[in-house]
Protein backbone atom coordinates (compact mmCIF):
# COMPACT_ATOMS: atom_id res chain seq x y z
CA UNK A 1 0.00 0.00 0.00
CA UNK A 2 3.02 2.54 1.16
CA UNK A 3 4.24 1.87 -2.59
CA UNK A 4 1.07 2.13 -4.25
CA UNK A 5 0.80 5.57 -2.10
CA UNK A 6 4.55 6.90 -3.31
CA UNK A 7 3.37 6.15 -7.57
CA UNK A 8 0.34 7.85 -6.64
CA UNK A 9 2.42 10.99 -4.45
CA UNK A 10 5.18 11.31 -7.94
CA UNK A 11 2.02 11.11 -10.57
CA UNK A 12 0.58 14.27 -8.48
CA UNK A 13 3.75 15.95 -8.40
CA UNK A 14 4.72 15.15 -12.25
CA UNK A 15 1.12 16.13 -13.48
CA UNK A 16 1.53 19.28 -10.78
CA UNK A 17 4.69 20.22 -12.62
CA UNK A 18 3.49 19.74 -16.23
CA UNK A 19 0.53 21.73 -15.70
CA UNK A 20 3.22 24.48 -14.26
CA UNK A 21 5.16 23.94 -17.80
CA UNK A 22 2.52 24.50 -19.66
CA UNK A 23 0.97 27.40 -18.49
CA UNK A 24 4.11 29.26 -18.41
CA UNK A 25 4.46 27.89 -21.95
CA UNK A 26 1.60 29.35 -23.30
CA UNK A 27 1.65 31.99 -21.01
CA UNK A 28 4.83 33.57 -23.27
CA UNK A 29 2.97 32.46 -26.52
CA UNK A 30 0.32 34.45 -25.59
CA UNK A 31 2.31 37.63 -25.08
CA UNK A 32 3.89 37.28 -28.54
CA UNK A 33 7.23 37.78 -27.51
CA UNK A 34 9.57 35.18 -28.64
CA UNK A 35 11.97 37.24 -30.77
CA UNK A 36 13.15 39.24 -27.95
CA UNK A 37 15.65 39.07 -25.82
CA UNK A 38 14.49 39.92 -22.37
CA UNK A 39 17.75 38.54 -20.36
CA UNK A 40 19.99 41.32 -22.78
CA UNK A 41 20.27 44.61 -21.40
CA UNK A 42 19.53 47.52 -23.80
CA UNK A 43 22.75 49.21 -23.34
CA UNK A 44 24.45 45.58 -24.34
CA UNK A 45 22.85 45.59 -27.95
CA UNK A 46 23.57 48.33 -31.22
CA UNK A 47 21.88 51.69 -30.31
CA UNK A 48 19.24 51.19 -33.27
CA UNK A 49 18.24 47.89 -32.04
CA UNK A 50 17.48 48.69 -28.32
CA UNK A 51 15.70 51.57 -29.34
CA UNK A 52 13.29 49.76 -31.69
CA UNK A 53 13.61 47.30 -28.50
CA UNK A 54 11.73 49.36 -26.13
CA UNK A 55 9.12 50.11 -28.90
CA UNK A 56 8.51 46.46 -28.41
CA UNK A 57 8.40 46.34 -25.18
CA UNK A 58 5.16 48.56 -25.37
CA UNK A 59 3.65 46.92 -28.25
CA UNK A 60 4.58 43.36 -28.53
CA UNK A 61 1.97 42.70 -31.02
CA UNK A 62 3.49 45.18 -33.63
CA UNK A 63 4.70 42.94 -36.88
CA UNK A 64 6.18 45.88 -38.38
CA UNK A 65 8.32 46.98 -35.08
CA UNK A 66 9.80 43.20 -35.53
CA UNK A 67 10.31 44.06 -39.05
CA UNK A 68 12.58 47.09 -38.32
CA UNK A 69 14.31 44.85 -35.52
CA UNK A 70 15.41 42.35 -38.17
CA UNK A 71 16.49 44.73 -40.53
CA UNK A 72 18.68 46.63 -37.42
CA UNK A 73 19.99 43.02 -36.78
CA UNK A 74 20.38 42.47 -40.45
CA UNK A 75 22.84 45.60 -40.68
CA UNK A 76 25.00 44.16 -38.08
CA UNK A 77 25.04 41.36 -39.56
CA UNK A 78 23.27 39.32 -36.98
CA UNK A 79 21.75 36.25 -39.01
CA UNK A 80 20.24 34.94 -36.39
CA UNK A 81 18.23 37.11 -34.67
CA UNK A 82 17.20 38.66 -38.04
CA UNK A 83 15.41 35.92 -39.09
CA UNK A 84 13.76 34.63 -35.59
CA UNK A 85 12.65 38.51 -35.67
CA UNK A 86 11.49 37.56 -39.28
CA UNK A 87 9.72 34.22 -38.06
CA UNK A 88 7.79 36.29 -35.75
CA UNK A 89 6.63 38.75 -38.12
CA UNK A 90 5.33 36.59 -40.16
CA UNK A 91 3.08 34.42 -37.11
CA UNK A 92 2.11 38.11 -36.48
CA UNK A 93 0.82 39.49 -40.32
CA UNK A 94 1.50 36.81 -42.90
CA UNK A 95 -0.47 39.00 -45.43
CA UNK A 96 2.37 41.13 -46.89
CA UNK A 97 4.94 40.30 -49.49
CA UNK A 98 7.71 42.91 -48.40
CA UNK A 99 8.26 40.71 -45.21
CA UNK A 100 8.46 37.27 -47.39
CA UNK A 101 11.04 38.63 -49.63
CA UNK A 102 13.29 39.99 -46.58
CA UNK A 103 13.23 36.90 -45.34
CA UNK A 104 13.97 35.25 -48.40
CA UNK A 105 17.07 37.62 -48.74
CA UNK A 106 18.22 36.25 -45.12
CA UNK A 107 17.87 33.17 -46.41
CA UNK A 108 19.97 33.46 -49.14
CA UNK A 109 22.42 34.82 -47.48
CA UNK A 110 22.90 32.06 -45.97
CA UNK A 111 23.29 29.94 -49.04
CA UNK A 112 19.57 28.65 -48.03
CA UNK A 113 18.37 28.09 -51.20
CA UNK A 114 14.99 26.18 -50.46
CA UNK A 115 14.05 28.64 -47.82
CA UNK A 116 14.49 31.11 -50.17
CA UNK A 117 12.58 29.46 -52.66
CA UNK A 118 9.68 28.93 -50.52
CA UNK A 119 9.92 31.92 -49.14
CA UNK A 120 9.15 33.59 -52.44
CA UNK A 121 6.80 31.42 -53.61
CA UNK A 122 4.65 32.49 -50.31
CA UNK A 123 5.43 35.77 -51.21
CA UNK A 124 3.74 35.28 -55.06
CA UNK A 125 1.17 33.21 -53.81
CA UNK A 126 0.30 36.16 -51.33
CA UNK A 127 0.08 38.81 -54.43
CA UNK A 128 1.02 37.56 -58.05
CA UNK A 129 1.41 40.86 -59.04
CA UNK A 130 3.83 41.54 -57.21
CA UNK A 131 6.32 42.93 -59.47
CA UNK A 132 9.41 42.83 -56.66
CA UNK A 133 8.29 39.42 -55.65
CA UNK A 134 8.31 37.53 -58.87
CA UNK A 135 12.02 39.62 -59.88
CA UNK A 136 13.55 38.07 -56.95
CA UNK A 137 11.93 34.38 -57.91
CA UNK A 138 12.91 35.04 -61.64
CA UNK A 139 16.95 35.82 -59.91
CA UNK A 140 16.76 33.05 -58.01
CA UNK A 141 15.92 30.38 -60.69
CA UNK A 142 19.15 32.50 -63.12
CA UNK A 143 21.27 31.73 -59.99
CA UNK A 144 19.96 27.97 -60.44
CA UNK A 145 20.42 28.10 -64.50
CA UNK A 146 16.75 27.84 -64.79
CA UNK A 147 16.81 30.28 -67.75
CA UNK A 148 13.27 28.95 -68.78
CA UNK A 149 11.81 29.45 -65.28
CA UNK A 150 13.80 32.55 -64.36
CA UNK A 151 12.24 34.02 -68.14
CA UNK A 152 8.62 33.56 -67.41
CA UNK A 153 9.07 35.25 -63.67
CA UNK A 154 11.17 38.16 -64.89
CA UNK A 155 8.78 38.76 -67.88
CA UNK A 156 5.72 38.63 -65.60
CA UNK A 157 7.42 41.46 -62.91
CA UNK A 158 7.57 43.55 -66.39
CA UNK A 159 4.90 43.25 -66.98
CA UNK A 160 3.29 44.40 -63.55
CA UNK A 161 6.33 47.03 -63.44
CA UNK A 162 7.42 48.12 -67.01
CA UNK A 163 9.93 50.89 -65.56
CA UNK A 164 12.22 49.08 -63.10
CA UNK A 165 15.30 49.29 -64.62
CA UNK A 166 16.72 46.07 -62.31
CA UNK A 167 14.11 43.65 -63.72
CA UNK A 168 15.22 44.92 -67.45
CA UNK A 169 18.80 44.24 -66.26
CA UNK A 170 18.03 40.90 -65.00
CA UNK A 171 16.24 39.88 -68.08
CA UNK A 172 19.41 41.08 -70.42
CA UNK A 173 21.46 38.65 -67.71
CA UNK A 174 19.31 36.17 -68.70
CA UNK A 175 19.50 36.59 -72.81
CA UNK A 176 23.23 36.49 -72.50
CA UNK A 177 23.17 33.57 -71.09
CA UNK A 178 21.18 31.90 -73.48
CA UNK A 179 23.33 33.55 -76.53
CA UNK A 180 20.93 35.79 -77.62
CA UNK A 181 23.24 39.08 -77.39
CA UNK A 182 20.79 41.04 -79.38
CA UNK A 183 17.71 41.20 -77.07
CA UNK A 184 20.51 41.46 -74.15
CA UNK A 185 21.42 44.83 -75.87
CA UNK A 186 18.00 45.81 -75.97
CA UNK A 187 16.84 45.05 -72.17
CA UNK A 188 20.65 46.37 -71.04
CA UNK A 189 19.75 49.97 -72.83
CA UNK A 190 16.28 49.73 -71.53
CA UNK A 191 17.58 49.73 -67.98
CA UNK A 192 19.65 53.11 -68.71
CA UNK A 193 16.91 54.25 -70.18
CA UNK A 194 15.01 54.62 -66.56
CA UNK A 195 18.32 54.71 -64.74
CA UNK A 196 20.88 56.65 -66.33
CA UNK A 197 23.03 56.08 -63.84
CA UNK A 198 22.69 52.13 -64.08
CA UNK A 199 26.71 51.20 -63.89
CA UNK A 200 26.78 47.36 -63.92
CA UNK A 201 24.48 48.31 -67.37
CA UNK A 202 26.66 50.12 -69.25
CA UNK A 203 29.39 48.14 -68.03
CA UNK A 204 27.37 44.56 -69.78
CA UNK A 205 26.51 46.79 -72.94
CA UNK A 206 30.49 47.88 -73.12
CA UNK A 207 31.22 44.15 -73.26
CA UNK A 208 29.00 42.96 -75.91
CA UNK A 209 29.74 45.75 -77.89
CA UNK A 210 33.73 44.93 -77.84
CA UNK A 211 32.61 41.35 -78.59
CA UNK A 212 31.51 42.51 -81.74
CA UNK A 213 34.63 45.32 -82.00
CA UNK A 214 32.04 47.74 -82.11
CA UNK A 215 33.44 51.55 -81.10
CA UNK A 216 29.98 51.48 -79.26
CA UNK A 217 31.91 49.49 -76.61
CA UNK A 218 34.28 53.01 -75.83
CA UNK A 219 30.91 54.89 -75.07
CA UNK A 220 29.84 52.78 -72.46
CA UNK A 221 32.90 52.10 -71.31
CA UNK A 222 33.17 56.10 -70.67
CA UNK A 223 29.31 56.43 -69.52
CA UNK A 224 30.46 53.48 -66.44
CA UNK A 225 33.58 55.62 -65.43
CA UNK A 226 31.65 58.97 -65.07
CA UNK A 227 29.88 56.60 -62.62
CA UNK A 228 32.47 54.86 -60.87
CA UNK A 229 36.03 56.96 -62.07
CA UNK A 230 38.53 54.44 -60.64
CA UNK A 231 36.59 51.70 -61.84
CA UNK A 232 39.55 48.79 -62.96
CA UNK A 233 37.20 46.64 -64.41
CA UNK A 234 36.01 49.71 -66.86
CA UNK A 235 39.66 50.52 -67.68
CA UNK A 236 40.62 47.44 -68.20
CA UNK A 237 37.66 46.86 -71.17
CA UNK A 238 37.93 50.07 -72.65
CA UNK A 239 42.19 49.21 -72.96
CA UNK A 240 41.11 45.57 -73.92
CA UNK A 241 38.96 46.83 -76.74
CA UNK A 242 41.76 49.02 -78.16
CA UNK A 243 44.18 46.28 -77.74
CA UNK A 244 41.42 44.18 -79.90
CA UNK A 245 40.93 46.06 -82.48
CA UNK A 246 44.98 46.75 -82.97
CA UNK A 247 44.87 50.21 -81.56
CA UNK A 248 47.93 49.24 -79.34
CA UNK A 249 49.52 52.92 -78.08
CA UNK A 250 45.82 54.15 -77.06
CA UNK A 251 45.57 50.23 -75.42
CA UNK A 252 48.75 50.61 -73.54
CA UNK A 253 47.55 54.00 -72.64
CA UNK A 254 44.75 52.58 -70.86
CA UNK A 255 46.16 49.72 -69.27
CA UNK A 256 48.83 52.33 -67.96
CA UNK A 257 45.97 54.46 -66.42
CA UNK A 258 44.84 51.05 -65.07
CA UNK A 259 47.75 50.50 -63.25
CA UNK A 260 47.90 53.63 -61.90
CA UNK A 261 44.68 52.92 -59.76
CA UNK A 262 45.89 49.10 -58.98
CA UNK A 263 49.78 48.44 -59.78
CA UNK A 264 49.71 44.79 -59.49
CA UNK A 265 46.72 44.26 -62.05
CA UNK A 266 48.49 41.02 -63.35
CA UNK A 267 46.09 41.09 -66.74
CA UNK A 268 46.48 44.67 -67.52
CA UNK A 269 50.74 43.94 -66.62
CA UNK A 270 50.40 40.57 -69.28
CA UNK A 271 48.29 42.60 -71.93
CA UNK A 272 51.19 45.00 -72.33
CA UNK A 273 53.33 42.44 -72.16
CA UNK A 274 51.50 40.42 -75.48
CA UNK A 275 51.18 44.58 -76.88
CA UNK A 276 55.20 44.48 -76.87
CA UNK A 277 55.50 41.21 -78.01
CA UNK A 278 53.10 42.14 -80.92
CA UNK A 279 55.44 44.66 -81.92
CA UNK A 280 58.20 42.46 -81.90
CA UNK A 281 59.44 44.20 -78.79
CA UNK A 282 61.08 40.89 -77.24
CA UNK A 283 63.32 42.58 -74.30
CA UNK A 284 60.57 44.90 -73.32
CA UNK A 285 58.11 42.17 -73.03
CA UNK A 286 60.20 40.18 -71.13
CA UNK A 287 60.35 42.23 -68.48
CA UNK A 288 56.55 42.17 -67.77
CA UNK A 289 56.53 38.80 -67.96
CA UNK A 290 59.43 38.53 -65.86
CA UNK A 291 57.24 41.57 -63.29
CA UNK A 292 54.33 38.97 -63.31
CA UNK A 293 56.03 35.84 -62.26
CA UNK A 294 58.38 37.78 -59.69
CA UNK A 295 54.66 38.97 -57.93
CA UNK A 296 53.01 35.43 -58.22
CA UNK A 297 55.38 32.24 -59.37
CA UNK A 298 51.89 30.78 -60.16
CA UNK A 299 50.53 33.20 -62.57
CA UNK A 300 51.00 30.67 -65.24
CA UNK A 301 50.51 32.63 -68.59
CA UNK A 302 53.37 34.77 -67.56
CA UNK A 303 55.58 31.88 -68.38
CA UNK A 304 53.97 31.13 -71.49
CA UNK A 305 54.37 35.02 -72.45
CA UNK A 306 58.10 34.54 -71.52
CA UNK A 307 58.50 31.58 -73.81
CA UNK A 308 56.96 32.93 -76.89
CA UNK A 309 59.49 35.91 -75.92
CA UNK A 310 62.38 33.11 -75.85
CA UNK A 311 61.07 31.74 -78.35
CA UNK A 312 61.24 34.60 -80.68
CA UNK A 313 64.85 35.24 -79.95
CA UNK A 314 66.03 31.89 -80.91
CA UNK A 315 66.71 30.33 -77.21
CA UNK A 316 64.47 27.69 -77.70
CA UNK A 317 65.19 25.35 -74.73
CA UNK A 318 64.59 28.31 -72.21
CA UNK A 319 61.18 28.61 -74.63
CA UNK A 320 60.41 24.96 -73.82
CA UNK A 321 61.05 25.35 -69.92
CA UNK A 322 58.86 27.70 -69.42
CA UNK A 323 56.21 25.87 -71.42
CA UNK A 324 56.66 23.28 -69.76
CA UNK A 325 56.24 24.55 -66.29
CA UNK A 326 53.44 26.85 -67.90
CA UNK A 327 51.68 23.38 -68.14
CA UNK A 328 52.97 22.01 -64.93
CA UNK A 329 50.51 24.51 -63.10
CA UNK A 330 47.56 24.40 -65.69
CA UNK A 331 47.88 21.38 -68.20
CA UNK A 332 45.08 21.86 -69.80
CA UNK A 333 46.55 24.65 -71.47
CA UNK A 334 46.28 24.22 -74.97
CA UNK A 335 48.53 27.16 -76.09
CA UNK A 336 51.95 26.47 -74.29
CA UNK A 337 50.97 22.66 -75.20
CA UNK A 338 51.04 23.86 -79.31
CA UNK A 339 54.19 26.39 -78.89
CA UNK A 340 55.73 23.49 -77.04
CA UNK A 341 54.86 20.96 -79.81
CA UNK A 342 56.42 23.08 -82.91
CA UNK A 343 59.78 23.35 -80.93
CA UNK A 344 60.04 19.85 -81.20
CA UNK A 345 58.75 19.59 -84.78
CA UNK A 346 61.37 22.09 -85.72
CA UNK A 347 64.20 20.52 -83.61
CA UNK A 348 62.91 16.91 -85.35
CA UNK A 349 63.54 18.20 -89.11
CA UNK A 350 66.66 19.84 -88.52
CA UNK A 351 67.95 16.06 -86.68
Amino acid sequence: MSSLRAKRSNLFLLFTVYCLLFTVFFSSCGNGNEGQLPTVANDSLPADVAAINQKINSDRNNADLYFQRAKAYFSHKDMEHAISDMNIVLKIDSTKPDYYIFISDLYFTQNKTRDTRDALRKAVAVDSTNAGALMKYSQLFYLLRKYDTATIFINRSIHFNNSNPVAYFQKGMILKEWGDTANAILNFQNAIVFDQKYYDAYMQLGILFSLKQNSLALGYFNNALLIKPKSTEALYGKAKFMQDIKEYDKAIQEYDSLLVISPEHQDATFNIGAILYEQKKYDEAMQKFDLIIKRDANFYRGYYGRGRCYEAKGEKQKAMDDYKYCLALKPDYDLAAIQLDVIGRKAGKKM
